[in-house]
């Protein structure tokens, strides 16, 4: 009777264990990262720039040409230009960016720095290392669509480079960054890049140059 009253015992133990083993799996299933969205789990907003016409803020984007994101443009004066223009050396420039709100992973009112880096002409596109500040805003985003307009002077060139526009808030976090710029912007819906062409206003631009993309 003694050996069966053991055994019994340990048989409620293993039941028990199971039981608490079982809980701590569903645990720790239920806290892992929704699939698809490693880079937003930690999101409370979600502020984002398009790629291309077409996108709509999922992450990661692959639609392409990602170099030419249509919600970032230089423009020659404070006026917004219909399309990106070529950035004029010796000149201040003027760089518009529509902050979207929200996107498919946050909601509500948000505010953080709107950031901008650039490449040296003909230069590393390593991230950050080959990328120098150009100028950076605090802005508040409301819901809808929200046009910064920054000056920018000490342009480059006249050549051929690239800029970059982060969102960068507490509220909706950039943890997906790598060495990769192309990775980066398509996995982080608050980067936009955006190639460009500057050009000497007396010369014009540099041997093989062409307008700026749209």
């Amino acid at each position: 009777m003694a050996f069966l009253g053991s055994r019994a015992r340990r048989a409620a133990l293993a039941l028990l264990a199971g039981t608490a083993l079982a809980g701590l799996l569903g645990t720790t299933a239920t806290a892992a990262p929704p699939t698809g969205k490693p880079d937003r789990v930690l999101a409370v907003t979600d502020v984002w720039m398009r790629d291309v016409a077409t996108d709509v803020g999922l992450q990661p984007h692959t639609g392409s040409p990602i170099w030419a994101s249509p919600d970032v443009k230089i423009c020659p004066t404070a006026v917004e230009c219909a399309t990106s223009a070529n950035a004029i050396v010796g000149m201040t420039n003027h760089i518009f960016v529509k902050l979207r709100n929200p996107g498919p992973y946050g909601s509500g009112i948000d505010s953080g720095a709107l950031r901008f880096y650039r490449t040296t002409p003909g230069g590393s596109m390593a991230w950050p290392m080959g990328w120098l500040p150009v100028a950076a805003v605090s802005v508040v985003v409301a819901p809808g669509v929200t046009t910064v307009s920054v000056p920018w002077g000490g342009v480059p060139g006249p050549g051929h480079f690239s800029l970059l526009a982060v969102w960068e808030s507490p509220n909706d976090p950039l943890p997906f960054l790598t060495a990769d710029i192309l990775t980066n912007v398509r996995n982080n819906n608050n980067i936009a890049w955006r190639d460009l062409n500057s050009i000497n206003p007396f010369t014009g631009g540099p041997p093989g140059s062409g307008p700026a993309s749209d």
